[in-house]
């Protein structure tokens, strides 16, 4: 999930892989239900320049746009792994690289959560949890009820394969990531 130290540790991450001018990026969200907007954000900013990243309606129509803030981003082809499980937040994350064209999607259909839910605590120290508003991509797509497709849709076998160049063991859906960064660097 995006908790509040996942953008700390994900800009970590960044950082070391570009140091070691890492060539491409894949993005695991399979299985991540989603979390905290303004982590996605931070998350984004460091991946994007200063774009529209996500922005949000209420019934009323009153919209609340969120941007990355500064120009830094990163250039190498990226990949998005997800899944049915993927989430909330997971689909703002990739629904804004999926909208400015600097991320593939492999694996299956997204959960299509595209809305933003709000809790209010009661005296009796139960809660409410309602809908206040819904997410849109940078397009204007809300996926709430039919989630993302991906580019390139690929069902999770179990199936492990030892990578040759490194002995590491990777899943199909990672072995179709690294196939597709093969077709793009020849």
């Amino acid at each position: 999930g995006f908790d509040k130290v996942t953008s700390t540790q994900f800009r970590q991450a960044l950082d070391d892989i570009e140091a070691k001018n890492a060539k491409a990026l894949i993005v695991d969200i399979r299985d991540n239900g989603g979390g905290m907007l303004d982590v996605v954000v931070d998350m984004l900013d460091r991946l994007l320049p200063k774009e529209l990243v996500v922005y949000t309606k209420d019934k009323q129509g009153m919209a609340q746009e969120y941007y990355t803030k500064d120009k830094q981003e990163v250039n190498v082809p990226i990949v998005i792994l997800v899944n049915g499980n993927s989430a909330s937040a997971s689909e703002v994350f990739s629904g804004a690289l999926k909208d400015y064209g600097k991320a593939k999607l492999i694996g299956t259909k997204t959960f299509g959560k595209g809305i933003v839910q709000s809790s209010f605590e009661l005296q009796d120290k139960t809660a409410i949890k309602f809908t206040t508003s819904k997410y849109y991509t940078p397009k204007g797509n809300n996926i709430h009820g039919k989630g993302f497709e991906p580019d390139m849709k690929v069902e999770y076998t179990g199936k492990m394969t030892k990578l040759k160049e490194t002995g590491i063991k990777v899943d199909n859906q990672v072995e179709a990531a690294l196939d597709y960064f093969e077709n793009v660097f020849r």
